[in-house]
């Protein structure tokens, strides 16, 4: 007997390695096809690779938003090149692919953004103000997708055990310490988040943002 999938595609950018790599383990026994990509499938830095990602894929049921961040510069540090690479890959490249590739009805869209789009940081912020930008589009679009069942969330994770947080941080056991818990993200929590939501169909939870910070955020709302 065939097993029956929920989903039949689901799209993870940044899908290889990290956050995006977790997802990909615990969504895919609910998807008949999963396409856990790298860089050297879609570089959203790249307009043309944007393109042709678009022009292969066409349409998905589920799909994943997520990339790697900027280093970490003050603003006076900050080249214009630097914005320009990151504005096309944390900004633009996503805009093009919500306008041009399908999510069929039902569907859903996850955006992995950050925490610092709450309390940004003046040493990331290219980073800050880009995905902040980039949220506020996906939270503009939100109900123009829901009128077609399609859910948006934005997860927002804190620090958690990835490549990016050791290039972040020098001395991983002292920032740990620090830290309200005691211990950094384990990326598996993310996965298991967007495996609760798609083995579930929670369709109610659309339009908003997910922080997974650890506690580490100040702020009340």
């Amino acid at each position: 007997m065939s097993k029956k999938f929920l989903f039949k595609k689901a799209i993870i950018l940044g899908g290889s390695s990290g956050l995006g790599k977790e997802i990909t383990k615990k969504i895919k026994g609910y998807c008949k096809d999963t396409y856990a990509l790298s860089s050297k499938n879609i570089d959203t830095s790249d307009l043309k690779s944007v393109k042709k990602f678009i022009k292969i894929q066409k349409s998905t049921d589920v799909l994943i938003l997520n990339s790697g961040g900027p280093p970490p510069k003050s603003f006076f540090e900050t080249t214009e090149k630097d914005w320009l690479k990151y504005f096309n890959q944390l900004f633009l490249g996503y805009c093009m692919i919500l306008k041009d590739l399908k999510i069929n009805n039902n569907g859903y869209i996850f955006l992995i953004s950050s925490s610092i789009i709450k309390e940004p940081s003046d040493s990331l912020i290219i980073s800050s103000s880009l995905r902040l930008g980039f949220s506020s589009v996906l939270k503009s679009l939100s109900k123009t997708f829901s009128s077609r069942g399609v859910s948006i969330i934005n997860i927002a994770p804190g620090p958690f055990k990835t490549k990016r947080v050791k290039e972040l941080v020098k001395n991983l056991s002292e920032f740990e310490k620090k830290l309200p818990t005691k211990k950094i993200g384990n990326p598996s929590e993310i996965g298991l988040f967007v495996k609760y939501i798609l083995s579930n169909k929670i369709k109610y939870i659309s339009g908003s943002t997910i922080y997974f910070d650890g506690n580490t955020l100040n702020s009340f709302y």
